[in-house]
Parts: C-alpha cells; sequence; structure tokens
C-alpha cells in the first residue's frame, strides 16, 4: 500500500527517529509517500519504501526494482550489497525490525495531532462494523480519518494512522492481534484518547492460554483513555475492565442492568427492520435500525453508546439510525458487456477510499494490459474545498495512471477543468448517464464504479453487467491470496510454486484467478489443456503457463502461445519434436513426468535412460522441471507409499539430470505433500485444491474461498398430505411452507440433494430440500423461518454451517466435483477485502 503523509517527514527527521547511521543523502526529496507493497508505486521521488519480510515473501527482494524507479529512501532490515559497495546513492536507513520501523513512524505522525479526538476499537468481532456505523452516523457533521476497509494489524494499523491530516476532527481505529505482546504497539501508534470494547469471543484463541489472557492483552489498547466503552453484560469485559481502569469514564450498553449507560429494555422485529426500546443516559428513546440479524443489533448498540458520547444530539434525531447500511468492506469484481471487467467499489465514496480503489484498478488493468476506466461520483463530506478535493483527486487519478473518467454530479463536473491530462466525460446525474451512449462505447476496459449512495450507480453497474440470474457463486479473493501465502509459509522462504487453475480454476474462473496469482508473483500456473492456455495468454496472462494434458495436435498452439508441455510418454516427445523442427522452435521448456507410483500418466524409471538418450539430442526441447505425483500423501496410515515414491523419483530424476548433461527444477508435492512433507519440497511446490479453501488434512488454517448463493422466487403454504414436486416425491405432514428457489441440477446443485437429504440456510436457519431437485428448480421447506419472503437470500453452501466439504460429503463425491460442476450459467462474482 501506498500512504499519502501529511506534513512530510525530513530524511534527517526519520534518521533521529530510528536511530541509524548512514549519512542521508544530500539534496533529497522529504518523504510524502510510505510504502510497503512495491506494485502501488505512485511518486519514487519522494517514497520511503519499508522492506517487510513475513512468511509468505520478503520487500527487500524488490528493492533493486525499486531503485532503478527512481526511489531513494528505504527502510530495511539489511543492506544491499551494491549499497555497500558505493554503487547506489539512497537514503538507507538500516533496522533491526521493519515493522517496528513503521510503527515508529506512525507513532511520531500521530503525535504531530495531539488535540486529535480518537476512537481505538477492538475486540474478537465486529470491529469494523462499528467503526462503519460510527462513520456513518458521524461524518455528515464531522471530517473523519479512520481505518481503511480492515486495516487493523501490525502494519495496516500504522498504516491507517498515517493517513491523518490536521483537518480531521476524529479518528476511528480497529487494532486486532492474533497473539501476545502485540497491542503495546498498536496502543503506542494509535494514541486513543477513547476506547471501544466490541465483543469477546474465540477469534484467534489459539496463541491464547485462556480467554482472561486474550483480554488482558486487548485492553491495554486503553491504557490512556478517559472514556471506555463495552458490553456490561460480558461479565469478564465487565470487571476485567473496571478493575484496569478505575479512573476513566465507563459507558456500558446493557439488556439486564437498568443503571447501564443504555439499557435496552425491548428489541423487536419488524420485517426488515428492528425497533429498540432503550433508556440512555437516563432518558427513553425509540431508536429503528434496518436489520435484523443478532450480530447486527448488538452492534448497533455499541455504536449508540459511543455515539452519546461523541455526538448526543444523534440520539433524538431518527434519520441517522434508519438509514445505516450494511457494511461491505470488499471490492466486487465480475465480467461486463463488451469486453470488460467491471469493478464496484461501493463500500465508500472518500479520497481514502478511492487512493486504495485504484490501486487495485491499476493492477488488475495491468495484468493484462486494459485502459483503466473510472466513474466517479461527486464525493461528498471530504472537509475540503471543491477546488482542494477535485485537484487531489485528479492528482490521485493521474498518478494511478488512469487516463479516462466518467464524472457524474455538479461538483465534480464543474471542476471537470482541474483533470489535465485526463479525458473526462461529464455528466449531470446518473440518469443522464444511463441516456447516453457512454457506456456502449466503453469496450475491453477495467472499468471501477464508484459514487455516492445516493447516485445510485448500482443501475449503472446493472447495465454494464453480463449476467443478471440471481444465482451466484462468491468467490473471496482475498481468501485465495491468505490461502496462497499459508502454504508459501509451509515451504522455505521464496520457494517457487506451480498454482493449479485446470478446469476453468476448478469452476471458480481461471482468468481472475490468473490475475490474482499473477500479481501476487506466483511462478507458474497450469491448466489442463492448451485451449485453456491459449485463452488466458489472449487475455494478457503473462506467467508461465504449464500444460497438464498437451496433445501433439496442439503442438502449434504451444509454441505460438509459449504454453509449456508436461511430457508423460514417447510418443508425445516424438511428436512435439517433429512439430518444433517444423516450426524453427528451439530450445522450447517441457517439463517431464515421472510415474513414481501413482500409474496414471508419466515415465516410468525404467524408460529414465532411454529418455535421457533422445532429449540429449534435440535441441528443439529443453527440460525445465522434472516432476512426479504422490498418490496418498493426505492419508497418514500410508506414508510408506510416499517415502517410496520419493525414493524412485529421486531416482528416476538424477538418471535424467545426468544424462541431459544440466540440471533442471525438481518438484513432486502437492497440496497434501506440502502439509505433511515439506522436507521434499525440492525445487518447487505445486499446489491445487489447499488454494480453493479445502485442506486435505483439515487444516484450520485454510479459509474457503466460495459461496453459492440464490434467492426465495415463491413462497407457498400447504397443507398436510400434500405432495412436492415431480413423481410426488416429497410430501409434507404438517401445515407447511415452501419456497422455490431458481437453482436446479443444470446449475450444479445435484439431484442428489434432493428428498431432505441436504439443508440450505435461509435466515440463518437450515431448511431441508423437499421432492427431487429439478433442472432449474428447486423446493425447500422454510417453514421454521418466520417471515421468509420472497428476494430472502439462501445460501446454498459456503457458510460456517454449510461448508463445501459437507455438500461433497451427502453427494458421496470430492470438493474438486462439486466446484467444477457449478454451471456457467451461474454468475461469478469476485470479492477482494
Amino acid at each position: 500500500m501506498d500512504r499519502l503523509v501529511t506534513p512530510a517527514f525530513a530524511p534527517e527527521e526519520l534518521k533521529r527517529l530510528l536511530k541509524t547511521e548512514l549519512p542521508t543523502l544530500e539534496g533529497s526529496c522529504s518523504v510524502r509517500h510510505i510504502l510497503t507493497d512495491s506494485r502501488s508505486l505512485v511518486s519514487p521521488q519522494d517514497t520511503l519504501f519499508v522492506a517487510i519480510p513475513t512468511e509468505s515473501g520478503d520487500g527487500h527482494r524488490y528493492v533493486a526494482q525499486l531503485y532503478e524507479r527512481g526511489v531513494r529512501s528505504f527502510v530495511i532490515e539489511r543492506l544491499p550489497d551494491e549499497a555497500r559497495r558505493g554503487e547506489w546513492q539512497a537514503n538507507w536507513f538500516v533496522v533491526p525490525s521493519s515493522v517496528k520501523a513503521l510503527q515508529q513512524i506512525a507513532a511520531l505522525h500521530r503525535a504531530r495531532f495531539p488535540r486529535l479526538e480518537t476512537v481505538g476499537i477492538t475486540g474478537s468481532n465486529g470491529k469494523t462494523v462499528v467503526k462503519e456505523f460510527l462513520y456513518q452516523l458521524l461524518h455528515p457533521t464531522l471530517h473523519i480519518i479512520r481505518s481503511p476497509r480492515s486495516y487493523n494489524s501490525q502494519i495496516g494499523v500504522p498504516l491507517s494512522v498515517l493517513g491523518i491530516e490536521a483537518s480531521d476532527e476524529l479518528g476511528l481505529f480497529e487494532a486486532g492481534i492474533s497473539k501476545p505482546h502485540e497491542m503495546k504497539a498498536l496502543r503506542d501508534v494509535i494514541q486513543p484518547t477513547i476506547g471501544v470494547f466490541t465483543y469477546l469471543g474465540s477469534a484467534h484463541q489459539e496463541n491464547f492460554a485462556s480467554l482472561e489472557e486474550k483480554l488482558r492483552e486487548k485492553i491495554q489498547l486503553f491504557t490512556h483513555c478517559h472514556a471506555l466503552v463495552y458490553g456490561e453484560d460480558s461479565i469478564e469485559v465487565s470487571k476485567m475492565m473496571q478493575a484496569t481502569f478505575p479512573e476513566a469514564r465507563h459507558l456500558t450498553w446493557s439488556r439486564m442492568n437498568p443503571k447501564a449507560t443504555l439499557y435496552l429494555q425491548q428489541s423487536v422485529a419488524e420485517g426488515d427492520r428492528t425497533h429498540l426500546s432503550c433508556i440512555i443516559h437516563g432518558e427513553r428513546h425509540q431508536i429503528v435500525i434496518p436489520f435484523t440479524d443478532a450480530a447486527y443489533i448488538e452492534d448497533c448498540l455499541c455504536a449508540i453508546t459511543v455515539a452519546s458520547l461523541v455526538a448526543p444530539e444523534l440520539i433524538s434525531d431518527p434519520l441517522p439510525w434508519a438509514t445505516l447500511r450494511p457494511v461491505e468492506m470488499r471490492l466486487e469484481v465480475k465480467n461486463g458487456v463488451s469486453g470488460n471487467t467491471l469493478i464496484n467499489d461501493a463500500y465508500s465514496c472518500d479520497l481514502q477510499s478511492l487512493s486504495i480503489a485504484l490501486d487495485f484498478l491499476r493492477r488488475r488493468a495491468s495484468a493484462t494490459a486494459a485502459r483503466p476506466v473510472v466513474l466517479l461520483s461527486d464525493i461528498e463530506g471530504s472537509g475540503l474545498s471543491d477546488e482542494e478535493l477535485y485537484s487531489e483527486v485528479a492528482s490521485l487519478l493521474r498518478g494511478y495512471e488512469v487516463s479516462d473518467l466518467i464524472a457524474v454530479g455538479k461538483h465534480i463536473t464543474e471542476h471537470a477543468h482541474l483533470f489535465t491530462g485526463i479525458r473526462v466525460t461529464p455528466f449531470p446525474t446518473t440518469d443522464a448517464l444511463l441516456h447516453s451512449e457512454a457506456l456502449r462505447t466503453i469496450t475491453g476496459s477495467c472499468i471501477l464504479i464508484k459514487g455516492a449512495r445516493r447516485f445510485a450507480f448500482e443501475q449503472v453497474y446493472r447495465r454494464l453487467s453480463t449476467q443478471e440470474h440471481q444465482t451466484v457463486l462468491d468467490i473471496d479473493l482475498s481468501a485465495v491470496v491468505h490461502n496462497l501465502n499459508y502454504y508459501r509459509s509451509l515451504l522455505p522462504p521464496n520457494h517457487p510454486l506451480v498454482c493449479m487453475i485446470k478446469a476453468d480454476g476448478y469452476g471458480i474462473g481461471a482468468f481472475e484467478l490468473a490475475r490474482t496469482l499473477q500479481e501476487h508473483r506466483v511462478e507458474y500456473l497450469a491448466v489442463a489443456v492448451a485451449d485453456e492456455g491459449r485463452e488466458l495468454r489472449e487475455k494478457g496472462i503473462r506467467t508461465h503457463l504449464m500444460i497438464m494434458n498437451p496433445e501433439v495436435a496442439s503442438a502449434e498452439t504451444l509454441f505460438t502461445h509459449h504454453l509449456e508441455p508436461e511430457v508423460y510418454s514417447f510418443e508425445l516427445l516424438s511428436g512435439l519434436r517433429e512439430q518444433a523442427v517444423r516450426l524453427g522452435v528451439r530450445d522450447f521448456p517441457i517439463h517431464i513426468k515421472v510415474d513414481s507410483g501413482m500409474h496414471r500418466l508419466g515415465f516410468a524409471l525404467e524408460e529414465m535412460e532411454q529418455l535421457g538418450q533422445l532429449l540429449s539430442v534435440c535441441p528443439e526441447l529443453r527440460v525445465s522441471t522434472i516432476f512426479s505425483h504422490l498418490a496418498t500423501a493426505d492419508e497418514p496410515e500410508k506414508s510408506e507409499y510416499v517415502h517410496q515414491q520419493y525414493a524412485t523419483f529421486m531416482t528416476a530424476s538424477d538418471q535424467l539430470t545426468a544424462a541431459l548433461g544440466y540440471r533442471p527444477q525438481r518438484h513432486i508435492l502437492n497440496t497434501a505433500g506440502i502439509e505433511c512433507y515439506a522436507e521434499y519440497a525440492l525445487d518447487m511446490a505445486r499446489l491445487g485444491i489447499g488454494l480453493y479453501g479445502f485442506s486435505p488434512t483439515g487444516r484450520r488454517e485454510v479459509e474457503p474461498i466460495a459461496r453459492f448463493t440464490t434467492v426465495v422466487l415463491q413462497v407457498k403454504t400447504l397443507q398436510p398430505g400434500q405432495y412436492v414436486g415431480y413423481g410426488c416425491m416429497g410430501q409434507v405432514n404438517r401445515p407447511s411452507r415452501i419456497a422455490v428457489i431458481p437453482v436446479g441440477y443444470a446449475d450444479g446443485f445435484s439431484r442428489r440433494l434432493s428428498r431432505r437429504a441436504y439443508s440450505v440456510s435461509v435466515r440463518g436457519v437450515l431448511c431441508p430440500t423437499l421432492g427431487n431437485v429439478c433442472m432449474d428448480a428447486c423446493m425447500i421447506d422454510v417453514t421454521d423461518v418466520p417471515g421468509v419472503e420472497v428476494g430472502d437470500q439462501v445460501t446454498l453452501f459456503g457458510s460456517e454451517d454449510l461448508p463445501l466439504a459437507g455438500v461433497a460429503e451427502v453427494c458421496g463425491t470430492i470438493p474438486y466435483e462439486i466446484l467444477t460442476s457449478i454451471s456457467s450459467r451461474v454468475q461469478r462474482r469476485y470479492w477482494r477485502e
């Protein structure tokens, strides 16, 4: 991430702060941009790059690249050899810990604003929702700086705090921890004056001996707060807060204690709203919130209690509470018409979130050389004059290499002259845009859609979308990245990976996965056939592509699009060589498959001598890697077979390497192998189903990435004895309400899930299927779910109570089959934190 800092840091100031010894570069610029991700570089001359080593990567790998691009200030843990020899001249701040240095810089920046009232929010759950509810309530009257999305980690918190400006009147910052001794550093960065504790639960409990130990660590955030807000009904939280901070002002919410700051007398759900009858600071209030979900209600009680302290006038105003909207913390990505990719960021419309969205747009567009286009409305509540605001917006667009802007709204269009170097298409209203030809002329572009709520850009989003079918497969790209980094952490540092995205990315969508994995510098992607590889190349994917099941007939496609084939037989090798000779190809990379015991594809051990002789006189083809596949890596009781396969593979690869006269890379580990046999990492490893959120050995660290949902089409009432569906295969034995949902076996919702074999989730309640699943529809029993209406969301799998593995178990198959069976007519939506 690139964080713009105002005022800037002078190099000498950073040298004193970080206590570093090397001289600063004479005449160098002051630091205005703090960069932790090399891909987000905007302004090299005044950027400070903080090189952070993590379990899955190391920022020091990109120092040379950034130096070449003009960056001249670096926080590093080890000095590059070029700098030591005097070949590179820069501000080198060598520190024991880059993360600690980043935190020190942020703490210094926070100290520049001693009068800023700052709310520090922690807890096991609800931090982001409470923060965003407070922002929605307060930003019309206060200029607020807040954590972007869920930036609450040891790195995310300092990046958030570095965004504080002199015009800010209130700060809202989350602080999350996952192990002991982390909160003190975040406290020193945020320096909160008001502390908020949301909820104590089991999240991140694995590194703490008890809930009490975790609670004690979390509340270190509040050491210097003059006021504390928390739920009094949590006895552990209440006792520890009172005992630890007796001098602070305590504001609590409760359903049991009438003496609490907020006492909830009654909570009544009515449709999609909840009526709260409260006594707040001794006065009765009726507050209506547009939620019925228990977690959202609890988060609202917390937000109301905080508001009673910082903006008590809001408590008597019904409008802000009634207009609260659900918190969506993700960027949504999906395919659009005319070859466009749509990035929908309806989460917020302010300068802070615009910068993050533009960074994502640039990466997404550059991955495939697409034209970046921004659709932006007026930005409201910035605290800046229009001249200052849109000058800053124009600077951001230019910094992120955007040359096309569709501007909607009175203020942004009146200041179109500020967007020099950018082609601006102005419209006074969203309706005027929709009635124009502008949207029809955009092709092959990556379009960021970002607008204030009143501009209703969802109409534009629908107009540009390719699919409207309400049965949807949602894919969390942040979870994909998390899983990638988790498996990287199990391997040696910077260990190369081959990521499997065959069968259209296991049904998830190969192109979006390829873009994400390419962005995160995966060395190889692998697909099954040449057609899959060609399609990715035509869409701009540049990463090495391995073809696992090539055919001789596809040789020209392989060579033309630089698709590297797996070679598993003499027939395939001979055919590829003949085509390479015909086309004048030399040194084309291939990957030799060894059959070490799987007995599927591959050369046997006894064939290595003959194979080596043929390849040693074949200048057309060059062996890039030698590999094999483990048959039983996920079965501990068959570990001996794994060791046997490994030994066979090593013997085979040694024989082939000796014959070749050069050393190809070797790999044998699949997902289960990475989990259980990391000592066999060799030169590369292959990541398959683990990337998609399923651990073969049940690792909890792996996150699910896909959620399959649909909606209720119709609700009917049936009497006892009435039948449901084809063949009258479903019968109700009580007065029942059934819902019809638009998903069937043609969508990938298997017929094996019929007749109560499986349940889906409606409003958090599991509802069994009734009768047989049809081609395009299914019936479910919603008798036990109060108030089900047409349009209600139905979760088919992907929630905590409906994991993908559960569907596979009912169907008597494996998760691979479930994912790959989901039809192309099901809309794919991609999300990114």
